[in-house]
C-alpha cells in the first residue's frame, strides 16, 4: 500500500511539474502593430549561417537587400534553425541602424518564431545593416544584412 501511495504521489508530482512548466512557455507573436500601413513586407530567414532571402541565398556585400526610397516596410525576421542544429535552442534578436536611428525587433526563437520592425526607408544611396545583438551561434554570421536604398 505504501509503494503504491508512493508511485502516486510521484506521478502526481511528474504532472504537476510538467504543467505548470507549460504555463512558462511565451506564445506572444513578436510584431509592429498591425494597423500601420506599409507599402511592402520582406520575409528574411534567421539561422547561424547568418540573414537567407527566401531562396536560401546569405545576403552579404554581394548579396544586398535592395529597398525602394520613400516607402514604409516590414522586415519579418523568421527563425529558421533546423531542429538538428546546436543552434536550434538559440534566441535572436535583430536591430536594424542607419541615417542617425536604430531600431530593435522583439526576441524570436523556436517557440516564438516571428519578429518584425517597420520603417520608413529614407533617401536613395542611404544605407542600413541589420544584426543580431543577442550572443548565440553563428552571430559572426549575424551581421551582413545591408540594405541599400535604390
Amino acid at each position: 500500500m505504501m509503494c503504491f501511495r508512493f508511485l502516486q504521489s510521484v506521478v502526481a508530482a511528474t504532472a504537476l511539474t510538467f504543467a505548470t512548466s507549460l504555463v512558462q512557455i511565451p506564445i506572444a507573436w513578436a510584431s509592429s502593430p498591425i494597423s500601420q500601413n506599409v507599402d511592402m513586407e520582406i520575409t528574411v530567414r534567421v539561422n547561424q549561417k547568418g540573414f537567407l532571402d527566401q531562396k536560401g541565398k546569405v545576403f552579404g556585400p554581394k548579396n544586398t537587400l535592395k529597398l525602394p526610397h520613400g516607402k514604409t516596410v516590414r522586415l519579418i525576421f523568421v527563425f529558421d534553425e533546423a531542429m538538428t542544429s546546436l543552434a536550434y535552442g538559440d534566441t535572436h534578436q535583430v536591430e536594424i541602424t542607419g541615417d542617425g536611428w536604430s531600431k530593435e525587433s522583439e526576441k524570436f526563437w523556436v517557440f516564438s518564431q516571428k519578429a518584425s520592425i517597420t520603417f520608413q526607408i529614407g533617401e536613395e544611396g542611404v544605407q542600413y545593416r541589420a544584426f543580431c545583438i543577442l550572443d548565440c551561434i553563428g552571430m559572426e554570421h549575424l551581421n551582413n544584412l545591408v540594405i541599400q536604398v535604390v
